[in-house]
């Protein structure tokens, strides 16, 4: 087995966590929205959602009445990320931005698992999509996001939805089958 796919340290003669049923993992289906694409560069994280398997575990907007400032929502996401894989689209963008901001404030980052669906639907199509953008992906499966793309909480819905989807379709039965790895946290 593929040691990337491995939780460590492990017990020995421990059943592989990861070999386990895929449906009764603990999920947090995540999106960001920023305003620009490089964090060293000025932009900053405009919108965070994070959403479990029947509700929204956090939804945050920068620019909403009454919220708080980032340095003061980011322990409460990466505490909704704890103990949970992580199921993102493109999450080598996202993650760069809060390992960026975490450091910057000097927070402590946990030790994630994740699964990006974007990877995930170029292994279980065939043909491999030429556009994998998440609304193409949704398009080609007739999934309808709740509302307009492009917003933090409606992606992580619409990734969530497209995450069972490709499961269903690749008849994916481990979080190894899905392609679960460790989070290697990346700032530039």
């Amino acid at each position: 087995m593929n040691d990337a796919r491995r939780s460590p340290p492990e017990e020995p003669g421990a059943l592989n966590w990861a070999e386990g049923p895929l449906r009764l993992a603990a999920y947090a289906f995540f999106d960001l929205e920023t305003t620009g694409l490089r964090p060293d560069r000025g932009a900053r994280i405009a919108e965070i959602a994070v959403v479990g398997r029947d509700g929204v575990l956090l939804d945050w907007q920068r620019d909403a009445e009454g919220a708080q400032p980032l340095p003061d929502r980011l322990p409460r996401l990466l505490e909704r990320l704890r103990n949970r894989v992580v199921v993102g689209h493109h999450l080598s963008f996202d993650f760069r931005f809060v390992a960026y901001e975490a450091r910057r404030h000097r927070l402590s980052i946990p030790r994630l698992q994740f699964i990006d669906t974007l990877g995930l639907a170029r292994r279980v199509m065939t043909p491999a999509p030429d556009d994998a953008r998440l609304g193409a992906l949704l398009d080609r499966f007739d999934l309808a996001p709740d509302g307009p793309l492009h917003t933090a909480l409606v992606d992580a819905k619409a990734t969530r939805a497209l995450f069972w989807h490709l499961v269903e379709k690749g008849d994916i039965q481990t979080l190894a089958d899905a392609g679960v790895k460790p989070l290697t946290w990346a700032a530039p």
